[in-house]
């Protein structure tokens, strides 16, 4: 049969095993006492833990929109350095004349001589 918790024990059963845990444990005597501060300082942290997790998976959402942006913007950039380096391989075809031009003559053997 179990006592009722609101019942106090008798002096004389709780005493020696009050001295028995203040020898074994002193920071258990001492805790007990800071028990409800130390609850209320767990929900205090349980509550800003919750709010710090909302705002890094709000961060992390931008940060996902961010990195696809950034990687749109990249092949972009990769389009328009191939466009300009095409531009410029007419322009140097166009401009300067073959005889000019820093080629392999091994390379000219093989052309037809109306084609220099």
């Amino acid at each position: 049969m179990t006592r009722p918790m609101d019942i106090p024990r008798p002096r004389y059963l709780s005493e020696p095993a009050r001295m028995v845990r203040r020898v074994l444990a002193p920071a258990a005597l001492e805790l007990e006492g800071q028990l409800p501060a130390i609850l209320e300082e767990n929900a205090g942290l349980r509550a800003r833990l919750a709010e710090v997790e909302g705002r890094l998976a709000e961060l992390e959402d931008r940060l996902a929109r961010e990195v696809g942006v950034l990687q749109q913007d990249l092949l972009e950039s990769r389009r328009l350095n191939l466009r300009v380096a095409e531009l410029t391989d007419l322009v140097t075809e166009l401009v300067l004349p073959l005889h000019d031009r820093e080629i392999d003559q091994s390379v000219l053997v093989s052309l037809a001589a109306d084609a220099l």
